[in-house]
């Protein structure tokens, strides 16, 4: 069966959900993954092959930074040409591939993409909703009229967390066809990375308090300022890209002598970078946007074993003694994390730590999620 993927990434951005699942899609289906125009990005428009998928970029909606594209993008009928030469394109390519869009699956986790994508009246309409695209700083306000409508017209809707899940039964009226499959880590290649990384223990009583990942508005870039003046003797880290509206704070923190910023590093190297922290952190304010957040980090974290200090932004994170802290200020941020040094110094409060850690992990390994997820996308529609 064939299914078709309407992003609002480019493939080759990061390691995403959209990634992990794709790479994890049942052998007997074929996927081919419509992704949208980005400025500066390579865009190909032809259909290509990518491991073990078709690609190919699709002009879609969407926000514009500034000027008289997004003032133009106000009135319903520029969306709308634009619109129709993203559904002429699709079609193009759907021929080309020989796919009858009548038996295939299509997957939406573009908003901008949900009027292209229903018009060509697939078998069924999956939404996955793994963000509350609306709620991004800087979004237009028809954003949300794309989200409501996505939530909507799906014919089945998967959501990343329970703040979602609310989001889509209000947008829908009823919680028929909505399921919850969460975020998660690749536990098997985590583990064997540290593996293949030898026996060398750090030494987690000097502290190095580190962040991985995009590195946005919604970071609390006062609250880790406030943390890292109290601790001079600590190092904090921050290894990603700087997401726009960010890099005034960036640029504040980074002149604090004891706070590294460095660049996102391949999927591969995010075991070895994380290992060296003695504490990872994620420090994120509470928005309507981050409370619908299930944080990848958190499960990566604990994969290699060390402990988290967050902020309540999400009930996906939820405390765990000896293992997750959650924190309201920098005080408390400290704390925590004071405590977690101590417990790196006894033996035994470090291996409760470890075993209880990669169990939670293993828990949300993305093989078991996406095994949840393709069976959601598609139980029914081969007789249906």
């Amino acid at each position: 069966m064939h299914v078709v993927w309407f992003a609002e990434i480019k493939w080759d951005y990061l390691r995403t959900r959209k990634q992990q699942l794709i790479r994890r899609r049942p052998a007997d289906l074929d996927l081919l993954f419509f992704e949208p125009y980005v400025r500066g990005r390579d865009n190909r428009y032809d259909l290509r092959p990518v491991d073990g998928i078709s690609v190919a970029t699709i002009p879609f909606v969407k926000a514009a930074p500034g000027g008289p594209a997004r003032l133009a993008l106000t009135w319903p009928v520029v969306r709308g040409g634009v619109d129709a030469v993203a559904r002429q394109r699709v079609r193009t390519h759907l021929r080309a591939a020989g796919i009858d869009p009548g038996r295939s699956l299509f997957v939406v986790s573009n908003v901008y993409a949900i009027r292209v994508a229903d018009a060509l009246a697939p078998r069924r309409l999956v939404y996955d909703c793994n963000d509350a695209h609306a709620d991004f700083p800087g979004m237009p306000e028809w954003t949300r009229d794309y989200q409501e409508e996505t939530f909507r017209r799906a014919d089945r809707v998967i959501v990343s967390a329970a703040a979602l899940r609310a989001d889509a039964v209000r947008a829908r009226g009823h919680g028929r066809d909505l399921f919850v499959v969460g975020n998660g880590v690749d536990f098997g290649a985590f583990r064997r990375a540290l593996a293949a990384a030898g026996s060398a223990r750090v030494d987690r009583t000097r502290m190095r308090v580190g962040y991985l990942g995009a590195i946005a508005p919604w970071f609390d870039f006062d609250l880790v300022e406030k943390a890292a003046r109290a601790r001079p003797q600590w190092t904090f880290v921050m290894v990603g890209p700087v997401l726009p509206g960010a890099s005034a704070e960036v640029a504040r923190l980074a002149a604090l002598d004891n706070v590294e910023f460095r660049p996102a590093v391949g999927h591969d190297q995010v075991p070895g970078v994380m290992s060296a922290f003695s504490v990872g952190m994620i420090p994120f304010r509470r928005t309507t946007l981050t409370a619908g957040v299930n944080p990848n980090k958190l499960w990566e974290y604990l994969a290699v074993a060390i402990p988290v200090v967050s902020t309540p932004f999400s009930a996906e994170v939820a405390p765990e003694p000896g293992v997750v802290a959650l924190v309201s200020d920098a005080d408390a941020f400290v704390r925590a994390c004071e405590s977690f040094q101590a417990a790196a110094g006894d033996a035994a409060a470090r291996e409760r730590l470890e075993r209880r850690a990669i169990e939670m992990a293993a828990a949300h390994d993305w093989d078991r999620l996406a095994a949840e997820f393709w069976a959601c996308v598609r139980a029914g529609a081969e007789n249906g």
